[in-house]
């Protein structure tokens, strides 16, 4: 089956994310839409940033339980 990945990406990029995926034949990509931005953040204020539904949806995408959003 593979190693489990998910793709993680900004609210700012979820059309290219979405396009690239399906240029590349993956449609069903799995991923995880964070709030973005993320550039330029001390790694504290990104952490701060990731709450326990981001947690939640990252390990259940990675298990292959639910499709991440």
């Amino acid at each position: 089956m593979g190693i489990p990945t998910v793709t993680v990406g900004t609210s700012a990029f979820t059309d290219l994310l979405q396009l690239e995926a399906e240029q590349r034949g993956l449609p069903e990509l799995d991923r995880l839409i964070v709030p973005h931005p993320l550039g330029g953040l001390k790694p504290e204020r990104v952490r701060a940033r990731i709450d326990d539904d981001v947690l939640d949806r990252l390990e259940a995408a990675l298990l292959g339980q639910a499709a991440s959003s």
